[in-house]
């Protein structure tokens, strides 16, 4: 099996202990943190992993990378959760899969995507003699949610899916087996594998390696996305700090892979971007960096369109009305080492 994205796994893991949202009241009268669900009971899963899907009723889907009834060693093989409303402001859990190994996989990570069909897709970072590393899909039937593992030749966290109901994603070993940017499309026999880019086979690929989440279309038909590893390297990332790459079709299927930004490019620059891109209207892109920055601490980016090139600046996300965003991986509590 392929290594994962450094980094990713722990930091994500780390940040999410439970799930909680914070509400924000009208007029910044203060925060509120709600609590929706505690993880961990047992039967149920531990460590939710990546980010949430919403339907259009209000659910909440997501996955547990490990716990559930499934047996992997000293831990369960995760699950497949939603979230409900009820009254009062409670929330109640329905764990849709506990994964099993082998055939069905194991150790699910990143986020939950619908087709239009609203079936639900994610990926399998599996382990070793278990199994099960790649892209499962769950549909619902008049008994439940079946699962079926529609690739299993490795994936990263989380999928894109396409406008005819193609996946994309870090998927498949690539020709170097360090990995690759590939396509699920379903057909008629089953799902079909286009590999549209294999990560080189030199540790700190200079075109970088492994992505964190999955990539987004711009709106022009093109991906965009980050990779975790290569590109240029530092003092604290040997391995490269990781790049900003477009794709680009070429019109027969195939794309080409361009590299719009390394990071660590200057003193002040980020390291190790984790997390999906965001796009704003003006089709500038926000993301986040584990390490770098001043302080060494990591960077929230703005990857922005200026005089006919692309530059990253150290800036925070606006919303529509001029609210600033951001995330902190420390602060001033204690937690386990880390400040």
């Amino acid at each position: 099996m392929r290594p994962t994205p450094r980094l990713v796994l722990f930091a994500q893991l780390f940040a999410v202990t439970l799930l909680a949202f914070v509400l924000v009241q009208a007029a910044w009268a203060g925060p509120k943190l709600t609590v929706l669900h505690n993880f961990g009971a047992p039967g149920d899963g531990s460590g939710p992993f990546g980010p949430l899907a919403l339907d259009g009723k209000g659910n909440l889907y997501g996955v547990t990378a490990i716990g559930g009834t499934g047996t992997c060693g000293d831990y369960g093989c995760g699950t497949v959760f939603e979230l409900s409303p009820g009254a009062n402001g409670t929330w109640g859990e329905t764990i849709l899969h506990n994964f099993a190994a082998g055939n069905d996989g194991a150790l699910p990570w990143g986020s939950l995507v619908f087709d239009s069909a609203r079936n639900l897709y994610g990926t399998l970072v599996g382990d070793n003699g278990l199994g099960g590393s790649g892209v499962f899909r769950l549909s619902h039937g008049p008994t439940g949610w079946g699962n079926a593992l529609i690739y299993d030749d490795g994936a990263g966290p989380g999928l894109l899916v396409g406008r005819f109901g193609d996946l994309y994603g870090d998927i498949g070993p690539g020709q170097n087996e360090e990995g690759a940017i590939g396509e699920l499309s379903p057909g008629p026999d089953g799902w079909n594998y286009t590999q549209l880019y294999s990560y080189c086979g030199q540790v700190g690929c200079p075109d970088g390696d492994g992505m964190p989440a999955p990539p987004i279309w711009d709106g022009k038909g093109n991906l965009w996305g980050t990779t975790t590893d290569g590109g240029t390297k530092a003092q604290n990332c040997t391995f490269g700090c990781g790049v900003i790459f477009a794709m680009t079709p070429n019109g027969d299927g195939t794309w080409t892979y361009h590299v719009a930004h390394r990071f660590a490019a200057s003193a002040y620059d980020g390291q190790l971007p984790y997390g999906s891109l965001v796009m704003d209207a003006a089709g500038n892109f926000y993301g986040s960096t584990w390490l770098g920055g001043p302080y060494g601490h990591g960077t929230i980016f703005k990857f922005a369109h200026t005089d006919g090139q692309w530059m990253v600046e150290g800036t925070l996300a606006l919303d529509s009305v001029g609210n600033l965003y951001g995330t902190a991986a420390g602060g001033t509590g204690s937690c386990a080492g880390f400040a």
